[in-house]
């Protein structure tokens, strides 16, 4: 099932307009009597102990969430009585306020009430003319607060509750009028603030469900988990197995599933379960649930739930993963990515890190049309960042792109995270294809014929899409050019991993199939000032480039060699007895993937080190 990989670590970043770092006291919930219940995008206690700022502001700010029609269709016709706001952090609240918005989105009077609360943790705001909740057909509410934020505070609390995350919203200035706008502060989850509403006839019975996940692949004869949220919205407890809603894979029922325990009022469980799936063929499958019934009685405004998932006969191992880092020469702080990146290498040996470069604020010297092709498909609009096998989930399920420059002090906590990233990646995505590269290099003429080619699974079309591709890079390691670090030029920075070309098609090429694989050749001619003792061939399958959907490309597989891997000169280390090399290094000490031309110092697996010049 797809893991929920919204990492806690935004605030660690250097340029930004929220800083925070949250910790979650656990949830409880507030004792009311029957005809009350809390209104919002969440309704327990839940809280964070460390907080939010808007830093792009101070003063007094007023700041609000939207509830969706469907969250409060239930409280129509009762009447707010209260508010409640958390604070991670003190700061004084000098009014809360509601404002009803239309279908549309156009918002309507607000109606505020003064308050003077300021302390941490929640604040139960009691209005003397309560609030009578009359929204018409498709209508929304915002409800918020004004607060006091300073430079050095960080006042606001967010939590990852709720059926979804929404957007915060602030009231400020734009142009020469004042509007609502995003606040940016989605990632950190949902403002902590709740109504508490008033009502005499709370429906008895109401489920809530929501939060489908399977797969997204599963090996034929495998059984396939899934999951789903049920809260009950009513008065009543519901009984252990008095709820029962019916499972089914495309269109046909497979399964029953009931509620394992009592399901007391504003409860909240997850239903969980696995379906046998060895009378299903390969391909894309439905999975559905439906058909929800309390005891004898059907729920006819349960709609069911879908989820897509593929299924497959086989796999191939996964070879390597890819990195492409969005750098430049001119951008102060992506010498702090390159040191995260290090840590993620040194500590993972399938990771390939393709530095591609680009003209921010001057003109580098490693920058290409192609480099700035790739960051347009993907969306990239900030330095230092990156995208990791082309997959969102990492900072945010909704982008590609990552930022990666957080101060030095968290670098191992970012590489460690994004290792359990790339293991989920691994986990979600299974490879249906292998990579083989064999080059083959002229000295004198510089001309290098690549040789692309693998195994490919009998389902490969049916479960990735014809519209596959196979992306070929340059690479070249060990370019000396000068890098602003820290507001200070470097001039003799060494830049590895630098992307140089693309071959065939920055989007990549069209497999050239074979019987039971592909094999696609290249041919290019090296330029004279690059390299070619450092340079490296990246190969990797993927989703088309140029898709449009942001989601849709990421990769299957991925593997990289050397351009040219001489072996004339160290043929007398390979049999040393029983020793053999197994780590190379240049004359400065630095670790070489395998040996090159001039002088190697080859650690030994006896402990023995050698110094052998390759010619």
């Amino acid at each position: 099932m797809k893991k929920n990989l919204l990492l806690l670590v935004m605030g660690l970043l250097l340029p930004m307009m929220a800083s925070a770092h949250s910790a979650l006291l656990a949830p409880g919930k507030m004792d009311l009597p029957e005809n009350q219940k809390i209104m919002g995008h969440y309704d327990s206690d839940a809280i964070s102990t460390e907080g939010v700022a808007i830093t792009s502001a101070t003063g007094k700010l007023t700041i609000g969430v939207i509830l969706e029609n469907e969250e409060i269709d239930i409280f129509n016709g009762g009447k707010i009585v209260a508010f409640r706001l958390g604070l991670a952090q003190s700061t004084p609240v000098s009014k809360v306020f509601v404002i009803p918005v239309t279908a549309g989105g156009a918002y309507g009077s607000m109606t505020s009430w003064a308050c003077d609360v300021s302390d941490a943790g929640w604040n139960v705001v009691n209005i003397s003319s309560p609030y009578q909740i009359a929204i018409p057909e498709g209508g929304k509410l915002m409800i918020g607060f004004e607060y006091e934020q300073t430079a050095d505070n960080q006042p606001l609390a967010l939590v990852n509750e709720g059926e979804a995350i929404y957007d915060t919203y602030l009231y400020k200035k734009a142009g020469s009028h004042y509007r609502w706008t995003t606040a940016g502060l989605r990632s950190h989850g949902n403002l902590c603030v709740q109504c508490i509403v008033e009502k005499e006839n709370f429906p008895a019975v109401l489920i809530k469900t929501y939060g489908l996940e399977t797969v997204s692949f599963s090996q034929k004869g495998e059984e396939l988990p899934y999951s789903f949220t049920v809260k009950n919205r009513g008065t009543q407890a519901i009984d252990a197995n008095c709820l029962t809603f019916d499972v089914k894979i495309d269109g046909e029922q497979v399964a029953t599933i009931s509620n394992p325990e009592v399901m007391e009022p504003g409860s909240v469980n997850i239903l969980e379960g696995a379906l046998d799936t060895d009378d299903l063929v390969s391909g894309n499958h439905t999975l559905s649930v439906e058909h929800a019934v309390v005891g004898d009685e059907v729920l006819d405004y349960i709609y069911p739930m879908t989820v897509p998932f593929r299924l497959h006969s086989g796999t191939y191992p996964r070879q390597k993963h890819l990195v492409e880092q969005y750098t430049s020469t001119y951008c102060t702080y992506c010498p702090l990515g390159n040191s995260m990146l290090s840590l993620l290498t040194q500590q993972r040996d399938d990771i390939i890190w393709v530095g591609v470069h680009a003209n921010f604020n001057g003109v580098d010297p490693c920058s290409t049309a192609q480099g700035d092709s790739i960051m347009n498909y993907v969306g990239n609009n900030s330095y230092p960042s990156a995208t990791f096998d082309r997959s969102t989930g990492w900072e945010n399920d909704m982008q590609l792109v990552n930022s990666i420059g957080y101060y030095a002090e968290y670098h191992q906590q970012i590489a460690d995270e994004l290792g359990m990233f790339f293991d989920h990646v691994a986990e979600l995505n299974p490879t249906f294809a292998s990579i083989e590269i064999n080059p083959v290099v002229d000295l004198e003429t510089r001309e290098a014929v690549i040789t692309v080619s693998g195994e490919m699974s009998p389902d490969f079309e049916l479960l990735m899409g014809d519209d596959n591709k196979l992306s070929v890079y340059l690479t070249e390691d060990s370019i000396v050019a000068r890098q602003l670090n820290s507001g200070r030029w470097e001039e003799r920075y060494v830049h590895n991993g630098v992307f140089r070309q693309a071959l065939g098609s920055v989007k990549g090429v069209d497999f050239n199939r074979t019987e039971d694989g592909y094999c696609n050749e290249f041919t290019v001619t090296i330029p004279a000032g690059w390299n070619i003792n450092n340079m490296h061939v990246v190969a990797f399958i993927s989703r088309p480039l140029a898709g449009g959907n942001i989601t849709d490309m990421y990769l299957n597989n991925a593997e990289a060699v050397r351009l040219y891997n001489p072996t004339h000169g160290i043929d007398e280390i390979l049999t040393d007895g029983e020793a053999v090399p197994v780590e190379y290094y240049d004359v400065m000490g630095r670790k070489m993937d395998g040996p090159r031309q001039g002088i190697n110092i080859v650690k030994m697996s006896n402990g023995t080190a050698k110094k052998v010049l390759v010619k």
